[in-house]
């Protein structure tokens, strides 16, 4: 047996335990460049469903206006519909997002 003290492992940059090289495995999945793009992604999400339900709202009452001949009624109808659909949606995709799913 050798009396020399046992110098720590070297860090040889193949990899951890697992195999993984350092940095690259999961933790990126949840910091860095990918998470910051998929939020960017859900976010930008958040302002087509906002825009495009306010724009159907508006658009079939507008329509349903000029089938029934009810002028500005069923537009302002659809579009406090389609508004209050964007603020529902909206509420619940950015509860999903600050839950983590």
């Amino acid at each position: 047996m050798s009396d020399a003290p046992k110098s720590p492992p070297e860090s040889s940059g193949k990899g951890n335990e697992n195999g993984d090289l350092p940095g690259s495995s999961s933790d990126q999945a949840t910091s860095g460049w990918p998470a910051t793009i998929a939020l960017l992604g859900r976010v930008g999400g958040i302002g087509w469903f906002v825009g495009t339900s306010i724009a159907l709202g508006s658009y079939g009452g507008y329509w349903l206006d000029r089938q029934f001949e009810t002028a500005p009624v069923l537009t302002i109808v659809g579009l406090a519909l389609g508004v209050a659909t964007a603020f529902v949606g909206m509420f619940r995709l950015l509860s999903a997002i600050r839950r983590g799913r």
